[in-house]
């Protein structure tokens, strides 16, 4: 899949709009099936289990399927565009209008760690550690996360940059 499609990125020379989390809609789904396979698996199972497990586990696939769902419809369609015009960026998500978030020329790209993962967020140069927002998906260690990491970097990081870079000396 070429880079344009994965993120689903939109550019001209003054604005730059993409979307993060795109390429995390994937593994959603596949993991919504799990979730399916279980749900329909789990009543083989239910001799061995005892009653308050056995809606337990019910509960904890239930919750399962709305944060896929949520992953799918919602937060993997979150849209992020830097505009040069205005000197802004903005988020837009399917249920909410499109907002500035921040001034273009104080925005700040930083790596953001979790357990075992890391992305890029960006975030306002003085409190990017109080309120930012995640701009690329999730990365590992491995040779196939480094692919997509430099992917990154090359396609998308380096023009938000250079967005930045250019509002800041204006």
């Amino acid at each position: 899949m070429h880079i344009r499609e994965k993120y689903n990125i939109k550019e001209t020379s003054d604005y730059f709009i993409f979307e993060p989390l795109k390429p995390t809609q994937q593994l959603s789904k596949w993991f919504l099936a799990g979730i399916f396979a279980g749900a329909i698996l789990l009543p083989l199972f239910q001799s061995y289990l005892d009653e308050v497990l056995f809606y337990s586990l019910y509960l904890l696939l239930g919750y399962g399927v709305l944060h896929s769902l949520y992953d799918i419809m919602i937060r993997s369609k979150i849209q992020y565009t830097f505009d040069l015009k205005t000197n802004s960026v903005y988020r837009m998500s399917p249920i909410s209008a499109k907002k500035k978030i921040l001034k273009l020329g104080e925005a700040v790209i930083f790596v953001s760690s979790e357990t075992g993962s890391w992305h890029y967020s960006i975030g306002a140069r003085k409190s990017q550690f109080v309120k930012s927002y995640i701009i690329s998906e999730n990365f590992s260690s491995g040779r196939k996360s480094d692919e997509k990491q430099a992917l990154f970097e090359d396609q998308i990081l380096i023009k938000i940059q250079k967005m930045i870079d250019t509002a800041q000396t204006v």
